[in-house]
């Protein structure tokens, strides 16, 4: 069976079909819905891929391992020809405090690797990161550029939506100046299997940024897509690659929200859905549509 277009969610909020939006389920319901389930060796335990009209989608589950182990369980399956496969991750992410508002989609134009180089407690006691050119010759993929920057301007103009309450909570905690309304944007996606957040890990994003010379700022942090990169890169299929991320919080902490208070008692899914959490107000729902409304539009474009 040939593969056209592989959709790569990462996780959901519960099974999908159930109409509750995680990242996978508005793209599971349009496209391969009541379509062939198969169970592949290398998925993450219970997932299946599920195929309809040469479209796949299977939930890879979180960080670079799970990632790897489902792709390469994919592209190696004799069942399946993935020649001239496109793929499109997609997910949310944590984003640059600077330069982004929640409810964002930001199109990748490069991805880096947090994780490889040296992060210690310098002298001064700041957690600090230090190049490895053994590791860092490998911690950086760059799509072709044109295709990226092609992809951009159709789809740059898309309306996106957010909520009263996010609008008013990101009016509380970022500067007067800063966008408050989502847009579609263009940057690095830094990947760490560490859901890291503060000042310190902004400024290490920002320096691996720089350090590879990427051609966007740093927009994105998340914890797969580096893996799903490089990957592809290997067996061809890289400039066959798409990643999209959306906005659901910011990587500095907002709100009064402490590390103890985010994350001591609740799973990222659970802090996400609720009223008021301190990361993301109730943005969540709506930046799903907005996820989906935008790959939606790319597929459109690669099947055309």
């Amino acid at each position: 069976m040939k593969i056209k277009i592989l959709i790569l969610p990462k996780f959901d909020i519960g099974p999908l079909g159930n109409g509750i939006c995680g990242e996978g389920e508005l793209f599971y319901k349009e496209y391969v819905e009541g379509g062939e389930e198969y169970e592949l060796k290398g998925l993450f335990p219970g997932e299946k891929l599920y195929v309809k009209d040469g479209i796949a989608l299977t939930l890879t589950h979180a960080g670079k391992v799970n990632t790897t182990a489902t792709l390469m369980a994919i592209l190696t399956d004799p069942r399946f020809d993935c020649g001239e496969m496109n793929t499109l991750s997609v997910g949310c992410a944590g984003t640059n405090y600077e330069c982004t508002t929640m409810g964002d989609v930001v199109l990748a134009s490069a991805f880096a690797d947090y994780d490889l180089g040296h992060q210690v407690i310098g002298s001064d006691g700041n957690l600090t990161w230090f190049p490895d050119s053994g590791l860092c010759e490998y911690g950086c993929v760059m799509p072709n550029q044109n295709r990226i920057n092609s992809i951009y301007e159709q789809i740059k103009n898309i309306s996106l939506d957010t909520t009263e309450k996010t609008v008013s909570f990101m009016k509380q905690n970022v500067d007067a100046k800063t966008r408050v309304y989502p847009l579609i944007l263009k940057g690095t996606f830094i990947t760490s299997d560490n859901y890291w957040k503060g000042e310190e890990g902004h400024k290490i994003a920002k320096q691996i940024n720089k350090y590879y010379n990427c051609p966007d700022d740093y927009l994105v942090s998340d914890m797969e897509d580096i893996a799903v990169a490089r990957i592809l890169e290997r067996f061809g299929l890289l400039e066959r690659l798409i990643a999209i991320r959306v906005s659901v919080n910011l990587d500095c902490y907002m709100n009064g929200a402490t590390p103890e208070k985010l994350w001591s008692n609740n799973c990222f899914e659970d802090n996400m859905l609720e009223e008021d959490n301190e990361e993301g107000a109730d943005i969540f729902e709506t930046a799903m549509k907005n996820l989906f409304k935008v790959g939606k539009e790319i597929i459109n474009v690669i099947l055309e």
